[in-house]
């Protein structure tokens, strides 16, 4: 009985010291994006480091939400999504940084095989047709990308 209560307090013990440590880690990133922002949005990339098709992933502090997302150069426009797909609430990138098909012309889900135009992250086919990812606003200046949260009601992050 008392080994019971004993596990017992040293596990709430450790509950309690992950959810601060997440606190802390969360407002650490909180003000690492301050820092990296400006223009109502974080510097995500340099523009001369982005070439047509390719990727970065990134993290932002939207409201109470750590928000991960990815941007990429399609056919020279910049486009910036949440990394998660419409179908279930897993990343893209199951492969890590795999997030074109093969011929480089759609967005894949590599989990459910969803297919997505990168220009508007409309899926064109798999188990989320008709449903579009997550759009985060992009701005280029001065040579940079910045990359915004998307304004109103983000408690669709919470799942």
């Amino acid at each position: 009985m008392a080994l019971t209560i004993y596990l017992s307090l040293f596990f709430l013990c450790l509950y309690l010291l992950g959810l601060i440590l997440r606190r802390v880690l969360f407002l650490r990133h909180k003000v690492r994006m301050e820092r990296q922002s400006r223009l109502g949005g974080r510097v995500i990339a340099r523009v001369d480091e982005m070439q047509p098709g390719s990727v970065r992933k990134f993290w932002l502090i939207c409201q109470k939400y750590r928000v991960d997302g990815f941007l990429i150069n399609y056919q020279g426009k910049f486009h910036a999504y949440i990394n998660r797909c419409r179908h279930m609430t897993t990343p893209l990138d199951f492969v890590r940084y795999q997030f074109f098909t093969e011929d480089g012309r759609h967005l894949i889900c590599m989990t459910h095989g969803a297919i997505y135009a990168p220009d508007s992250g409309l899926c064109v086919d798999g188990p989320c047709k008709g449903l579009s990812l997550y759009r985060l606003p992009v701005l280029v200046d001065q040579g940079e990308v910045l990359v915004a949260c998307p304004s109103g009601d983000l408690s669709f992050l919470a799942d």
